[in-house]
């Protein structure tokens, strides 16, 4: 046996060029230069004796020795996750990162209520990220998931906010001057993989056949993109009521579609300044709805 310990610290290396498959990849995923990445592994390779990958054009493939290496390893990492999951979740002092995900556009809504929360617990450092995708909260990747959703995990804890409204809004001057011109009329439209979301469902709806469209690649770009009077765009109620120059347009009720979710991993749900956010954001949002 090769008499030389492996460093600990290198493992989440190896686990990353497993992930991504290549140097690059793992430099992304390790926040550090392709050659930090390079020098690990070969300090791997060498303190085991066996090599972990082939380096082929399209990046690394594991070996035998590699993918028993990356087995091992995966269920050392969710041993440690599952450790840190329990302990960290009985914290009962009300300091210390939150890590919260959420969507832009509710960042952009909440963030005078983040403010208040984080006047109130100024210990609590939070750490926001907003992401169009969902991160798994069973490999913390956050603390916390506000997202909407209409299917939520089932093996997440949380409570349904408050169901998500749509219609559409234009800023009030541009609807003066094109609300009795409909050829004039240009829409504001989510780019085509969004093209399920209940935005674009409604805008299609709406907007007249071969009616001119810009096209945004988020929630935050419509809304952008109508508050400068570039055209009318469906956007959630929730932002377009944000501002006092925007005024809902064209004669059709809201649409209903989906729910606005909090959520937390089971076992970190107990700590305590999970709980100081799920009341604060669960009360203040309450409160919203019933404006």
């Amino acid at each position: 046996m090769n008499a030389q310990r492996l460093d600990w610290s290198d493992i989440p290396y190896v686990l990353a060029v497993c992930d991504s498959g290549s140097l690059s990849g793992a430099a992304r995923a390790m926040k550090v230069n392709h050659s930090t990445v390079f020098r690990r592994i070969e300090g791997v390779e060498s303190k085991l004796g066996v090599r972990l990958f082939e380096r082929v054009p399209r990046g690394y493939v594991m070996t035998t020795a590699g993918e028993l290496f990356y087995e091992k390893a995966k269920r050392l990492r969710e041993g440690l996750i599952d450790i840190e999951s329990h302990l960290g979740g009985q914290d009962l002092r009300l300091e210390g990162v939150l890590s919260v995900t959420t969507t832009d556009s509710i960042l952009h809504w909440l963030t005078p209520l983040i403010q208040q929360f984080q006047t109130q617990h100024s210990a609590v450092e939070l750490r926001l990220i907003t992401e169009v995708r969902a991160l798994d909260l069973m490999q913390r990747d956050a603390d916390i998931a506000l997202r909407p959703t209409n299917n939520p995990p089932e093996h997440w804890v949380g409570k349904n906010l408050m169901t998500l409204s749509y219609t559409a809004y234009a800023h009030r001057d541009y609807w003066q001057s094109v609300k009795d011109k409909p050829d004039n009329q240009r829409w504001i439209c989510l780019s085509e993989e969004l093209t399920q979301s209940p935005m674009n469902k409604l805008t299609r709806k709406l907007m007249s056949e071969g009616a001119p469209t810009t096209v945004a690649n988020s929630v935050m770009g419509v809304f952008e993109l109508v508050k400068g009077q570039l055209g009318i765009g469906v956007l959630p109620c929730y932002l377009g009521q944000l501002s006092d120059e925007l005024v809902e347009v064209i004669e059709s009720d809201p649409i209903h579609d989906g729910q606005l979710w909090l959520l937390a991993h089971p076992d970190v749900r107990r700590s305590a300044r999970v709980n100081a956010f799920f009341e604060f954001v669960s009360q203040h949002i309450s409160a919203f709805n019933k404006q």
